[in-house]
């Protein structure tokens, strides 16, 4: 698990279907590869109808608000199960999980995730949260909601990677390590 906004509360719930995204952000506190994603989808009456389809959408924060687009895709794997969580407009929330359509690598800081596109029955909504985290989700990319949305993001932390000074300075002691034994060598043969 690389990050949890909550499960899903008996709040409310915000439109994804078609052209209507949600989205909310979410903080990093390490590079990441996501790979899937668990969000939840309001009562067995609307989900029973749905085609199974959505799209995702990664974007930059840009202070506080959705920024540039970093990946799109449409969700992978799509499975859903009832969570056993009263939702608030009767009914269970159900939980979707899906897979990213490849690795999504980002570094440390703030990002969104938008969900739209869901298809087949007359609404499709993501099930909002009791947490509060980083700033409240928007609907079009435009209105703040007053809401979190229930959701978590799974993956595998990225590998540690060598700061650049750092390379430099391997390779300049490799280098001194094979001009010193090249020197004793050549030493040793006089």
């Amino acid at each position: 698990l690389i990050y949890d906004n909550g499960g899903p509360s008996i709040d409310n719930g915000s439109s994804i279907k078609l052209s209507s995204e949600t989205a909310d952000d979410f903080n990093l506190t390490s590079a990441a590869n996501l790979q899937s994603m668990r969000f939840y989808f309001h009562s067995i009456s609307w989900i029973s109808g749905w085609k199974k389809q959505l799209t995702y959408n990664i974007y930059q924060d840009n202070d506080g608000s959705i920024g540039a687009l970093i990946e799109s895709g449409l969700g992978q794997n799509i499975t859903m199960q009832d969570s056993g969580l009263a939702w608030c407009c009767t009914g269970n929330a159900w939980a979707v999980d899906f897979d990213f359509s490849s690795d999504i690598a980002l570094e440390s800081g703030r990002y969104w995730v938008g969900l739209t596109g869901a298809s087949g029955p007359s609404s499709a909504w993501w099930v909002t949260s009791n947490r509060q985290s980083g700033s409240l989700g928007k609907t079009d990319n435009l209105t703040f909601t007053g809401h979190d949305y229930a959701f978590t993001l799974s993956g595998e932390q990225a590998a540690f990677q060598v700061p650049e000074p750092l390379s430099f300075t391997m390779m300049f002691l490799g280098l001194m390590a094979i001009i010193t034994m090249r020197r004793k060598k050549a030493y040793n043969n006089l």
